[in-house]
């Protein structure tokens, strides 16, 4: 496939590195090598893969919120960790140097994440002088694997060349249960986290400046999971998504989105999402933020602001919980 990726481009005099099409290549088809980090040997620009986990306990009154990535054109990787409980936030982020990191992912002293069993089961945990954390994430349905299907050429003519700079991800996205422990240290109270998830891993290239507007949400039914993505940029809009049960996964195909927000016209209260599914059916799911988080990132070209929000969803009558996560960027 990759051969006729490249007599395409040559045939419209399109250039693109070569590091880019690894990832066209290595991308369409998965396996459970493709948990762990992928070495091309040299890497482009905006180079990105990341590990990202959630789980929204309102019982327990317990979010959690964590991604580690690395960047390798930039020789570093970064770690986020975000931990509400009671409405209090512990924070924890680290700019580690790949050069002194360890080969495996317990670089850190305090955020360690473990592949148990690939596709199926994941431990992530936590420790500071508050909090300690211990969860396990167990797998509700397969993988869904975003290129799954996708054929390079078709989306390089729809969206042009210019996808592949900005978001030529490779990408897949699950939804899990999370089981565990948390202690608060202070008090010596043990909460039992009993719950659902969601985890997501991708590669590939990420310019968030790059990127206009952007729309995420991972939402958490009894006997369902909705992911959809909606990327903006430059003109265009990528529609991207799917549902999970027992009887596998819909793939949707686009995504309409309305939105209210509060006074600065940028940080969502609620949002309606219309979803078109592969057979043409229309799903609706509205969300009601509960919480929201707003990372600042100030870039060279520019100024994006992400807006991760713990959101209850409503959705074929029944309510849910989740994350729905806004961007938007700002360029020089």
């Amino acid at each position: 496939m990759i051969e006729k990726v490249k007599r395409y481009l040559d045939e419209k005099g399109l250039k693109v590195d070569d590091n880019l099409l690894k990832y066209i290549e290595n991308g369409i088809e998965i396996s459970e090598n493709d948990e762990y980090k992928h070495d091309f040997g040299s890497f482009p620009p905006h180079h990105n893969e990341s590990w990202y986990f959630n789980f929204i306990d309102r019982p327990n009154n317990v979010f959690l919120i964590t991604r580690w990535s690395f960047e390798m054109y930039d020789r570093r990787s970064l770690v986020m960790f975000v931990l509400i409980v009671d409405g209090k936030i512990t924070t924890y982020f680290q700019d580690i140097s790949v050069d002194s990191m360890l080969d495996n992912w317990e670089f850190d002293k305090r955020v360690k994440y473990y592949c148990i069993k690939p596709m199926q089961q994941w431990r992530v945990t936590f420790e500071d002088k508050k909090v300690k954390m211990d969860i396990t994430f167990n797998a509700r349905f397969p993988v869904f694997n975003y290129l799954s299907g996708e054929y390079p050429i078709d989306a390089i003519e729809e969206y042009g060349i210019e996808l592949l700079d900005v978001a030529a991800q490779q990408h897949y996205e699950q939804g899990m249960k999370a089981t565990g422990t948390l202690l608060l240290k202070k008090t010596d109270e043990t909460r039992r986290i009993n719950c659902l998830g969601h985890r997501d891993h991708s590669w590939g290239t990420r310019d968030w400046v790059g990127i206009d507007r952007w729309y995420w949400i991972s939402a958490q039914f009894e006997d369902k999971t909705v992911n959809i993505t909606r990327v903006e940029f430059r003109g265009k809009i990528t529609h991207n998504g799917f549902i999970s049960s027992k009887d596998g996964n819909i793939v949707i195909k686009k995504i309409e989105v309305t939105t209210e927000t509060k006074d600065d016209g940028k940080t969502p209260l609620t949002s309606t999402f219309i979803l078109t599914d592969e057979n043409g059916n229309k799903h609706t799911i509205i969300s009601h933020t509960i919480f929201t988080l707003h990372f600042p990132v100030p870039v060279k070209e520019g100024f994006t602001e992400v807006f991760e929000q713990i959101t209850t969803f409503k959705f074929e009558g029944k309510e849910g919980d989740g994350i729905a996560e806004y961007l938007i960027s700002t360029r020089q």
